[in-house]
């Protein structure tokens, strides 16, 4: 999916500063950043208009082919009583 990058200022030291302790967190300003953006972006945009939006950049998964159904076995009982049933109307 394509995306649109942001620009955000701050001055360098806070920005090391800010890393430095993310990164005790396992974390960065960058991931910090993105993840309140979704928030925002969960807060403010109407639930049908993202379902809207989701749905126009959401990628379509290619269809499988359907395989054809499994050909049933034929019934040994069966096919013995048609061939009693046939030699006994033959013997009639």
């Amino acid at each position: 999916m394509e995306k649109t990058e942001l620009t955000v200022s701050i001055e360098p030291e806070r920005l090391d500063a800010l890393n430095y302790f993310l990164a005790q967190d396992g974390s960065s300003a960058q991931k910090e950043l993105e993840k309140m953006l979704a928030e925002l972006y969960e807060r403010k945009v109407p639930e049908d208009t993202r379902g809207y939006i989701e749905s126009k950049i959401a990628p379509t998964k290619p269809k499988r082919p359907s395989h054809p159904a499994p050909k049933p076995k034929p019934n040994p009982s069966a096919s013995q009583q048609t061939e009693q049933k046939k030699e006994a109307h033959h013997e009639q």
